[in-house]
């Protein structure tokens, strides 16, 4: 069967499903069970994962069991309900939550300003004091 399947189209598809529920490949990853070099391999058309994994995937993905083999075949995926990931107004809303969170920061000169910023350094890897660019 795994000579059948379109794997670069699957791949394409998974990609796709992982970024349209904000996940990165470690967290699809996790919530699988499997290891982030099995959704690489996936994700690149590498190797094609056994049932078992697929399942896992699939599962992790919000798609219904065999889907990534219907993928493959040229059919869409069958989603599970619920499984869409947030709506527009929840991501707006958590927008808002976070402007107005950072604003505070930018007002306070002392110590939660100090661990908030200490925080998203580890959160995102860095560890220089040099300010993040900023965005306009």
């Amino acid at each position: 069967m795994a000579g059948q399947v379109d794997r670069e189209r699957v791949a394409k598809y998974v990609v796709a499903r992982r970024g349209s529920l904000g996940l990165t490949q470690e967290q699809l990853a996790e919530r699988a069970g499997v290891t982030v070099k099995t959704v690489y391999n996936l994700e690149s058309g590498g190797r094609w994962p056994q049932a078992r994994t697929r399942g896992a995937v699939e599962s992790a993905l919000g798609w219904q069991p065999g889907d990534l083999v219907r993928i493959g075949e040229g059919r869409e995926p069958v989603q599970v309900p619920g499984a869409e990931g947030p709506d527009i107004d929840t991501v707006v809303r958590e927008l808002a939550e976070l402007d107005d969170y950072f604003a505070d920061l930018r007002a306070d000169s002392g110590e939660r300003r100090r661990v908030a910023l200490a925080f998203l350094r580890a959160l995102y890897g860095e560890t220089g004091s040099a300010s993040p660019r900023r965005r306009r």
